[in-house]
């Protein structure tokens, strides 16, 4: 029989060992090629979100007439002013028969209330349906969720009418209250508070508490991230609320900041300065908000069962 020699044995290993390592280097240069398509895409993500707002801000620190004066071809001058000047957000402040600084506080007095309320009451429902056992209550729940798919036009008249009859046009009641049960913030907390062990719960029960002193010793402080993130939903599309807000309230002193920034559009001409300017304050609190937030928002999401 032929037998091998070192040689042999020793380039075949040397064969062996190249092969292995031109297999690692084309998996991980497939992966690099892959995380470079992925980045390059979520830049031009970035690019074509972030863009209209750079454009919005710097147009607000323009004139009036160098808004559009060179939105074509695009340029530098596209987006820097020739002329910086802070006249729109003087002006916007200076308004009559209100000055802006009221709208801005009649939407952040109606959002935080609807927050606030909105996570007593509907963290309450969702650990009702999470944790008390009660006749039909997958059916309630089911019946609760399905009232999302139903669009809010087909609601505004039945609503309107109610507020009316209450005597509540044309106050903060009929800002906040229609929306402080959220079929969303049920289900959301819902699925979080089931998360939670629920020995927990049997053993603040058997030392003595309640059920609702279980709930507010042991599920909520075990919910800081779904209930952030909620908040941020709920404060978001408060602050961001415009068709009702417009029917309900339409009166100047009830004004929010969305039905004022859509006042400045008339039949006679279109005040783009002031428009931009109040979109740069109405944009900030929420970006400020969400950028301190972000991290609680996040994780609440993912661990109420939303992810994908």
């Amino acid at each position: 029989m032929h037998s091998e020699g070192p040689e042999h044995l020793t380039v075949g290993r040397r064969s062996a060992a190249f092969a292995g390592r031109s297999e690692v280097s084309l998996a991980w240069a497939g992966r690099a090629v892959e995380r470079s398509a992925l980045y390059a895409l979520l830049a031009g993500l970035a690019v074509i979100f972030i863009v209209p707002y750079l454009w919005m801000i710097f147009s607000s620190l323009k004139p009036a007439v160098e808004i559009f004066k060179y939105v074509y071809p695009l340029s530098w001058r596209t987006f820097i002013p020739e002329t910086f000047t802070l006249a729109s957000y003087r002006e916007l402040f200076q308004l009559v028969p209100f000055p802006f600084s009221r709208y801005l506080l009649n939407s952040l007095f109606v959002a935080v209330s609807v927050t606030f309320f909105s996570l007593v009451v509907n963290a309450l429902a969702a650990y009702a349906f999470a944790r008390l056992p009660f006749p039909g209550r997958n059916l309630l729940f089911a019946l609760f969720l399905s009232t999302m798919i139903i669009p809010f036009e087909v609601l505004a008249i039945p609503l309107y009418l109610q507020v009316r009859s209450f005597g509540w046009v044309n106050t903060y009641q009929a800002l906040i209250i229609p929306w402080i049960a959220n079929p969303l913030g049920i289900f959301l907390l819902r699925q979080f508070f089931e998360d939670i062990p629920k020995e927990l719960e049997e053993s603040a029960r058997i030392d003595g508490c309640s059920h609702f002193g279980a709930f507010r010793h042991i599920v909520l402080p075990n919910s800081i991230p779904a209930l952030v993130a909620f908040a941020l939903i709920r404060f978001q599309a408060s602050w961001d609320a415009f068709l009702w807000p417009l029917i309900a309230a339409p009166a100047a002193e009830k004004r929010v900041i969305q039905v004022a920034i859509a006042s400045f559009v008339t039949e006679v001409q279109t005040r783009w300065d002031l428009t931009f300017a109040a979109s740069t304050v109405a944009t900030l609190p929420i970006i400020l908000i969400f950028l301190l937030l972000q991290r609680y928002y996040v994780q609440g999401v993912i661990m109420s069962g939303l992810k994908g």
